[in-house]
């Protein structure tokens, strides 16, 4: 038996030497390269959902887009602060639209983006001449449904686990906005999301949204406001399926149900973060027939993709409560840029309890 072993063993000794290349260890050999350039049968990028980490969305990272071509009009509005408003048939939805977009550089040190709090509510023109605003904009949903906290003190601290009296369960927290009250800004989740999204179970919900509390309440940053849904999440359009298209008889629904609410077109308000740190809040005019359409939360996805590439964007209310101020533009009065539609009726503002607003340090 030893015999056989020293035979087998000096029959692999050569391979051995060999496998060593002399340096006394087994060199392994490099992994195989990748080519990552476009192929006929693979247009996003090359290879296997799992051979690109960030997903088919990676191909727009780098990539600086802003709003152009036929509908799209742009003004300075101050050195680093630039107005766009879109009227027209837009190509994503086709149809009728006007959109308005205040974009920020968070690299000038001249401006500071805050968040306002007023109780009891007030106009968004309102809260643009209180603050001497460069812009402003509506941003939550009713405090009972989120989370609000300005300048370092809570205001709501997401109190309710369905939407006011409808019983529908609450999903309108799923993301936020977070704030030092100057120039850094951020847009995260609370919580891995739900796509398409699935309310939680009657057993699950307290502890559902007791998770989402405690991630705000124990997020350190100044000034955070929560919202729903999240439209891009580091590229990914997770917008565009926040909706389950499976459900047939969707129009039957309760209105605050999200698999109605999101799928409905609306009049939008949303904030959005570029990779080359932009910071743009965006409105979109509904509910006014051949003028202004509105979007669903997939069309307003897929509209922030084609026309600013963020790298993460977040819808805010909507509906009666979206308006937005510029300094220098609009009505000479309000400086709303945009056409609110509250009550069905045109240029009529809602009064809400929390804005965004941009200001001068």
């Amino acid at each position: 038996m030893k015999l056989k072993r020293i035979i087998v063993l000096f029959a692999l000794l050569p391979l051995l030497l060999c496998c060593e290349g002399g340096s006394g260890k087994i060199e392994v050999p490099p992994p195989p390269v990748v080519d990552p350039s476009p192929s006929a049968d693979d247009p996003s990028g090359g290879g296997d959902e799992q051979d690109k980490p960030h997903g088919e969305w990676d191909k727009n990272r780098g990539k600086v887009v802003t709003p152009s071509g036929e509908g799209w009009t742009s003004q300075t509005v101050r050195e680093g602060i630039t107005f766009y408003a879109f009227s027209g048939t837009d190509p994503v939805t086709k149809l009728a639209q006007n959109v308005c977009a205040v974009d920020v550089d968070l690299s000038n040190d001249k401006y500071a983006v805050k968040l306002a709090y007023s109780s009891p509510s007030v106009f968004t023109s309102a809260v643009h001449s209180k603050y001497n605003a460069i812009a402003t904009m509506n941003a939550g949903y009713e405090a009972g449904s989120i989370f609000i906290r300005v300048d370092g003190r809570d205001k709501s601290a997401l109190p309710n686990i369905s939407i006011g009296s409808t019983g529908v369960r609450n999903w309108k927290s799923e993301a936020g906005f977070f704030a030092d009250g100057e120039r850094s800004i951020s847009i995260k989740a609370a919580e891995d999301l739900r796509r398409p999204y699935v309310s939680p179970s009657q057993d699950e919900m307290s502890a559902f949204i007791r998770n989402e509390r405690n991630f705000y309440l124990n997020s350190t940053e100044k000034n955070i406001i929560s919202s729903s849904p999240l439209l891009i999440d580091d590229f990914q359009p997770v917008g565009e399926t926040f909706i389950n298209y499976t459900i047939g008889d969707w129009q039957s629904l309760k209105s605050e149900e999200p698999q109605y609410h999101q799928r409905q077109r609306h009049p939008r308000s949303a904030i959005a973060l570029t990779e080359n740190n932009h910071f743009i809040m965006m409105v979109v005019d509904g509910r006014q027939s051949r003028f202004a359409e509105g979007m669903s939360a997939k069309e307003l996805t897929q509209f922030f993709v084609a026309n600013f590439n963020p790298q993460y964007a977040l819808n805010m209310d909507g509906g009666g409560s979206t308006a937005m101020c510029v300094e220098g533009l609009g009505t000479s009065d309000t400086h709303i840029v945009d056409v609110p539609i509250n009550d069905n009726k045109k240029g009529n503002e809602r009064a809400r309890d929390t804005h965004f607003i941009i200001v001068a340090k």
